[in-house]
């Protein structure tokens, strides 16, 4: 329960820094749910070299503005084994960063879908495929731990912000846990090939 929380807390955390570090600079969040076509909303993502072949759920802003962060009780819930893709900006296969997270482990601290994400080297590839079947190509350009109590602007942007290249940006929890929780975010920064 402790850390189910806690998952929610820091995702909750990072999405406020998102929105203050956008209402500093006055730029507008990163697309939306709306310019994504149908087409393009992802539902299986696969990486080979962690044995990963996972189903993707959407995850968007609850009414309060804060990304929605699945969680649950149970130790076999899908919210463990699948990956979650934040909605309201870019698509994987789109021009943008499109973000993908998904936890390091469970309730009771069994291994999850991320657990482990470090492990991934520049070159590996990963695969996203959408809902009208098409797959896309993302290439790991490098894999990076940020402290969770100061991203950063300039962190922020790289994982959120606007970009004319195509990328796919992957998160979970790092580090070592305290009693707030994990002590930093792994990003996975890759790039999209034809």
């Amino acid at each position: 329960m402790r850390k189910l929380l806690l998952y929610l807390c820091l995702i909750v955390l990072l999405i406020l820094g998102i929105a203050a570090y956008n209402y500093n600079n006055h730029t507008a969040l990163q697309g939306n749910a709306s310019i994504v076509p149908t087409s393009l909303q992802p539902v299986r993502l696969q990486i080979p070299r962690l044995h990963i072949d996972a189903g993707i759920i959407n995850v968007g802003l609850t009414s309060s503005g804060q990304m929605d962060a699945p969680v649950s009780q149970a130790i076999n819930s899908p919210y463990w084994t699948n990956a979650f893709w934040y909605d309201q900006g870019a698509a994987p296969g789109q021009v943008g960063n499109a973000v993908i997270a998904g936890h390091v482990d469970r309730v009771g601290g069994d291994p999850a879908l991320f657990w482990s994400l470090g492990t991934l080297k520049t070159g590996d590839p990963i695969y996203v495929t959408a809902v009208n079947q098409k797959t896309f190509t993302f290439i790991v350009q490098r894999v990076v731990a940020y402290p969770v109590t100061a991203p950063g602007d300039q962190v922020l942007n790289e994982i959120f912000g606007p970009t004319s290249e195509r990328h796919l940006n992957l998160i979970t929890c790092s580090g070592t846990w305290t009693a707030q929780g994990y002590d930093q975010r792994l990003v996975v920064f890759t790039t999209q090939v034809p």
